[in-house]
């Protein structure tokens, strides 16, 4: 079931309540994160107990939330596949120079489909959050996606000082946090599977701190509706693996605008850097 059927199934109701209302709001403006909240969850923040949503569930044509979630969610993404479930093992394989050709091909349309489709009013929100010069901002990745978080923190630290790389071992997250005080941003990239990690920073960070910008390959996720501003990647790959292509390049184009935005700031920053280059002899002269 999409919005366009939820949408129906709502339209035919008659005699909604107030209450009623309130959780047709809440699914309108979260359904992509629903099929990954908890009853509880959705109770909590609207402000019902369960057994309100349970009826209501019923009054569009559901014996419960759960049969909802089974229904609203892709088959795909409820199975929670890893690669080699996912991967098509064909009989027939492409010579070396054919598949890396297909490989490079997947590569520039994941490009060109994240340019295409990336949302500018979300894209403004996400410069505008992490090239603020007064806002220190925090950045994570898990698993593959750490080095894209981690690639942006490098590059970004020539341009803004106040950036703090953070790894998802939750043991040292508090220590990472203990400084972060409301008005801070996290940057945060998540690929599907999505960390439960990552998930639960963004949601907390958004809750207790501030703006959250969110890099991610689906619109349903379990983070959506925690995400001041949130950018879709493209990374379909025919392989055994998802591609990080388009995700490199929108990390990129986002660190290198931030040098764009900041202009005025680079030189005595790269001064400082060249000059630790050369005091630790980090590169072959």
């Amino acid at each position: 079931m999409d919005r366009a059927e939820f949408s129906q199934r709502i339209n035919a109701l008659t005699g909604l309540t107030a209450t009623d209302q309130r959780i047709i709001n809440y699914f309108n403006k979260h359904f992509e994160s629903i099929p990954y909240s908890t009853v509880i969850d959705i109770c909590n923040e609207i402000n019902i107990a369960k057994s309100t949503l349970g009826r209501f569930m019923v009054k569009i044509g559901f014996s419960g939330f759960r049969d909802f979630k089974e229904s609203a969610i892709e088959p795909d993404l409820h199975k929670n596949r890893s690669p080699i479930e996912r991967f098509h093992n064909h009989k027939s394989r492409n010579s070396n120079i054919a598949f890396i050709e297909k490989h490079c091909s997947d590569t520039i349309r994941n490009i060109n489909n994240t340019l295409k489709n990336l949302n500018v009013e979300e894209l403004e929100k996400a410069i505008g959050l992490i090239g603020d010069p007064k806002k220190k901002l925090y950045v994570i990745g898990s698993a593959t996606a750490h080095a894209l978080a981690e690639y942006f923190y490098l590059l970004g630290r020539y341009i803004k000082k106040d950036i703090v790389l953070l790894d998802a071992n939750i043991a040292n997250l508090p220590h990472k946090l203990i400084d972060s005080q409301p008005g801070d941003v996290l940057l945060a990239i998540s690929y599907y599977r999505f960390s439960s990690v990552t998930t639960r920073l963004i949601k907390w960070f958004y809750q207790n701190r501030g703006d959250t910008v969110v890099i991610t390959d689906n619109a349903v996720n379990p983070f959506s509706h925690f995400a001041t501003a949130m950018l879709l990647m493209e990374s379909q790959n025919s392989g055994l693996f998802s591609s990080r292509s388009a995700g490199f390049v929108l990390i990129e184009a986002l660190v290198n605008y931030m040098g764009e935005v900041n202009a005025d700031e680079l030189n005595g920053n790269f001064q400082v850097m060249e000059s630790l280059f050369e005091a630790f002899n980090v590169f072959n002269k």
